[in-house]
């Protein structure tokens, strides 16, 4: 069941990212055109403000993952349930201490959101502030239900419901923009949503799961233990968010709401284009510390972290020359004229993040060996990197400037020297890593050249012209990977499960 489990999940995993993806693209620009400039701007300076508040999870959700997984193979119900309740109640505090702070910024705008914005830009912020604080602080004790159904790897429902989330919401959305609403219902849509989940994930994990919670006799030791191992995590959440989330901060400090909503739209792309990567990667979680549980040999782990490196890295660079080729008119299609130069701030975000993106398993994998200081000390280091960089460079070119102020400092560090621990200290086979990688190169120098050509001379108009070339573009993209890249075994992982369809369609046929 697992297997299937694994399999039916990444699908549904890329259905959901797929069709989550293509609604965001129709609802973005309905979105900015009617919001207006400034009122998109403004939403996107709370937008962060409010991710902020959900790293008071601490990242206590590695640690669950990591302590039910122990139990599970264990078979302990009693300390499952233990901590289940733990969790639970942990959340719930957390949760009130989200709205406490939530508000109190809320309570002080200019200090959070700088003095660029008008007044009734920042009292938009403040109601804004206020809403999403309140989703921000009920999601907390719904995550433990989200939690356990992931560790429990009931990938089908939990995609499925990210399918209704990404594709029904926003189509909700739309229909109120179109009838004069404005960013709030964005936000109460967002809140109504977050509670519609996580009374699913409940009623499944009470129903399909049989989840049980134990309130007494709390283990404080294992407390302190959690605690322990999630510092560090924390630390890594927090700079990694920093390291994210500061230029859109400092655009609004330096620039105003308007800037913001053009570095937001690439941030957006930025943001689809990493979930491609951590979609796939993000399912293999339980399965990794597992592994590392069972105390399976090394070259087993470099094995699986190898495979799904070439997987993702051959998914990014698709869509990273797909979007040199016909990027550009898509952006000005969607975003308007006014946001042109997201195009190029994408690519100065999508280009350095490749390297850690095709390493995203690795995460995990320091996080089940319990080795992940490093790393967040690492990311530090890259956080205040980007802030030193990214404000001579904000207050000199704007959206550009913090762009490239995150580039750089993301390729150093979550790449360069990331690489090297992961070899010296994880165990992690990096030199033949990145010979696996590197073989697929020349596989790319036909879609790299296809890429530039239609960038320079399709000149692609309209959304069918764009679609048009692109299509183009991935159907030499694939056939040149298919017969240069891919290795016969991994051709038979993408033509074993095709092959089943096509016998079972032509079955069901033949019985007609």
């Amino acid at each position: 069941m697992k297997i299937d489990q694994i399999k039916m999940g990444s699908l549904l995993s890329y259905l959901s990212l797929i069709l989550g993806t293509v609604v965001s693209l129709v609802y973005t620009p309905i979105m900015i055109e009617r919001l207006g400039q400034s009122e998109y701007g403004v939403y996107s300076i709370v937008l962060p403000m409010v991710s902020y508040l959900n790293l008071f999870s601490f990242g206590l959700g590695s640690a669950y993952t990591r302590f039910y997984t122990r139990y599970k193979e264990a078979n302990d119900k009693y300390n499952m349930a233990k901590l289940n309740g733990m969790f639970l109640a942990i959340y719930s505090l957390l949760g009130v201490l989200v709205l406490i702070v939530g508000f109190t910024i809320a309570a002080n705008p200019r200090l959070a959101f700088g003095q660029k914005l008008t007044e009734e830009e920042i009292e938009l912020a403040v109601r804004l502030m206020y809403i999403m604080t309140v989703t921000a602080a009920v999601s907390f004790p719904l995550s433990v239900f989200e939690s356990n159904t992931m560790v429990n790897e009931r990938y089908i429902f939990l995609k499925l419901l990210a399918i209704v989330k990404s594709v029904i919401n926003p189509l909700l959305i739309i229909p109120l923009l179109m009838i004069g609403l404005r960013s709030e219902a964005i936000a109460y849509m967002s809140l109504a949503f977050t509670l519609f989940s996580g009374v699913l994930n409940i009623i499944y994990c009470n129903k399909k799961l049989a989840i049980r919670f134990y309130f007494r006799d709390f283990d404080f030791k294992l407390l302190k233990s959690m605690f322990k191992f999630t510092g560090w995590v924390f630390v890594g959440i927090v700079v990694d968010q920093l390291n994210w989330s500061v230029d859109k901060l400092l655009l609004a400090w330096m620039h105003g709401s308007n800037e913001v909503a053009t570095y937001n739209v690439a941030s957006q792309l930025n943001i689809y284009y990493m979930s491609m990567a951590t979609t796939f990667s993000g399912i293999l979680t339980p399965r990794v510390h597992q592994m590392v549980a069972n105390k399976v040999p090394d070259k087993q782990i470099s094995d699986l972290f190898i495979r799904v490196g070439r997987f993702q890295f051959t998914i990014l660079t698709m869509i990273l020359f797909g979007f040199v080729a016909v990027g550009y008119p898509f952006v000005l299609l969607w975003a308007g004229e006014a946001n042109a130069n997201a195009f190029v701030i994408a690519l100065l975000l999508f280009i350095p993040t490749i390297l850690p993106s095709i390493q995203n398993l690795g995460i995990e994998i320091l996080r089940a060996k319990n080795m992940h200081k490093f790393r967040s000390l690492v990311y530090v280091l890259v956080a205040v990197l980007n802030i030193v960089i990214s404000i001579p460079l904000c207050a000199l070119f704007g959206a550009v400037g913090v762009a490239i102020g995150t580039a750089i400092p993301v390729f150093i560090g979550n790449g360069l020297i990331m690489n090297w621990y992961y070899n010296k200290y994880i165990g992690l086979d990096i030199p033949r890593f990145w010979r696996r990688i590197t073989a697929l190169l020349p596989s790319l120098v036909v879609p790299a050249i296809a890429a530039i050509l239609i960038a320079c001379l399709a000149h692609a108009s309209g959304y069918l012209g764009i679609l048009f070339w692109g299509v183009i573009y991935v159907v030499i993209f694939i056939v040149s990977v298919w017969l240069i890249g891919l290795t016969p075994r991994e051709k038979e992982i993408v033509t074993s499960p095709l092959k089943r369809i096509i016998y079972k369609i032509l079955s069901k046929l033949l019985r007609l």
